[in-house]
């Protein structure tokens, strides 16, 4: 009898915010993710889009939070990154200057456009565009 090898499903990016419910909006209301669970005392919540989810858990701790503006980012695999960028636009183009960065081309071969969270984490939204 052998046994099948191990396998590692998915992934989930745990996010440091300072406000689970004002991040909640922003990504639901901003970016068109749809909330899948927040817990009663507000200190966690899932959101999701397609097949993406982020996990948001409240914290205190300034290092923490230094650490979700200066180093934590996710990347977000799109089809269709131009019009999910049109679709975002208008809510995008409300927020405050350098948290937006409108679609372009990388010389990896994709496009992307980049979204900072009300924490400072940094979105890529990213389709591939290389020929092969």
């Amino acid at each position: 009898m052998s046994k099948s090898k191990p396998i590692i499903e998915d992934a989930v990016t745990i996010v440091p915010v300072r406000d689970v419910e004002a991040s909640v909006r922003f990504y639901t209301d901003t970016l068109g993710f749809e909330q899948r669970f927040i817990s009663d005392d507000k200190i966690f919540a899932t959101v999701v889009h397609g097949e993406a989810a982020l996990h948001l858990l409240y914290t205190e701790d300034q290092a923490s939070l230094k650490a979700t503006a200066n180093h934590i980012s996710v990347y977000l695999w799109v089809r269709g990154v131009d019009d999910l960028y049109a679709a975002y636009k208008l809510k995008l183009d409300a927020l405050e200057e350098g948290r937006v960065r409108a679609p372009f081309d990388q010389p990896y071969g994709m496009r992307e456009f980049h979204v900072k969270d009300p924490d400072g984490c940094l979105l890529f939204f990213g389709e591939n565009i290389s020929p092969d």
